[in-house]
C-alpha cells in the first residue's frame, strides 16, 4: 500500500491518516461541528508524534514560505453523546498531551474516519508590512495657493517669506514625483477653467 510516496506497510500501521483543512471554517450542525475548506490535504501522523513534530510536518506538507507561519491547529474530536450517537467538537492542539489525546481518540473511535485538522495560517508582521508598502504610495502633504501672492517681510536682518491666497487647497505629492508630474497634480487640484499662471514680480507684497 502506497501513500504520498511511502511504500512501507510498517509506516502505515504505525501512523494515522489525517486531512489538513488549511484556513478552513468550523461549521456547526446537529452532530456538533465539521471542518470545511477548498481542498483538504492528506498526511500521515505517526503514533509517536509530539506537538512540535506535528507542526513541522504540517508546515512542510503545506509548503509554507518564510513569510507564513502556522498559528493554530484544531482537531475535530469525536465522542459519544447521551443518545449514544457520535458527535464532534473542535479541540485546539497546544502541546504534546493534546496530540496524544488526539491519537488515543482516533484509536478508540477508529470507525469515524480519518483525523481532521483545521490549520490557521497567518502572515508574518514583516510580510504584512511589505504588502502594505507595495499597495500604498508614500506621499507628502502640500497646500496650494492658486494665483496667490508671495509675501516678503523684512525685520532687522531676518527676511521671511509667506504665501497668501483665497481658498487654499490641500493635496498630496508622491515621493517619486517629477516636476512634470507635479504640474499634472496641480492641474488636477487647481480650479477648473483657470489657466495656471506663474507668480509674477507684481504679485510680491513688500
Amino acid at each position: 500500500m502506497a501513500f504520498l510516496g511511502e511504500t512501507s506497510s510498517q509506516t502505515i500501521v504505525n501512523s494515522r491518516l489525517a486531512f489538513i483543512f488549511p484556513n478552513g471554517s468550523i461549521i456547526h450542525n446537529e452532530s456538533g461541528v465539521y471542518f470545511q475548506s477548498s481542498t483538504p490535504i492528506p498526511i500521515r501522523v505517526p503514533n509517536d508524534y509530539g506537538f512540535e513534530t506535528l507542526k513541522s510536518k504540517i508546515h512542510d506538507t503545506l509548503q509554507l514560505t518564510n513569510d507564513q507561519y502556522l498559528d493554530e491547529i484544531y482537531y475535530r474530536q469525536s465522542f459519544v453523546d447521551i443518545g449514544n450517537q457520535f458527535a464532534f467538537w473542535s479541540m485546539q492542539l497546544k502541546n504534546d498531551d493534546d496530540v496524544n489525546t488526539m491519537l488515543m481518540c482516533k484509536y478508540q473511535y477508529s470507525c469515524v474516519g480519518p483525523i481532521e485538522l483545521l490549520c490557521i495560517i497567518c502572515r508574518t508582521p514583516d510580510d504584512i508590512l511589505n504588502l502594505l508598502q507595495a499597495t500604498m504610495t508614500p506621499t507628502h502633504d502640500a497646500l496650494l495657493y492658486y494665483n496667490g501672492r508671495w509675501n516678503m517681510s523684512c525685520q532687522d536682518d531676518f527676511v521671511g517669506y509667506s504665501f497668501t491666497g483665497k481658498n487654499p487647497k490641500r493635496f498630496n505629492i508622491p515621493s517619486e514625483c517629477s516636476i512634470d508630474g507635479l504640474k499634472d497634480v496641480i492641474k488636477q487640484v487647481a480650479p477648473q477653467g483657470i489657466s495656471p499662471y506663474g507668480i509674477h514680480e507684481s504679485q510680491t507684497v513688500k
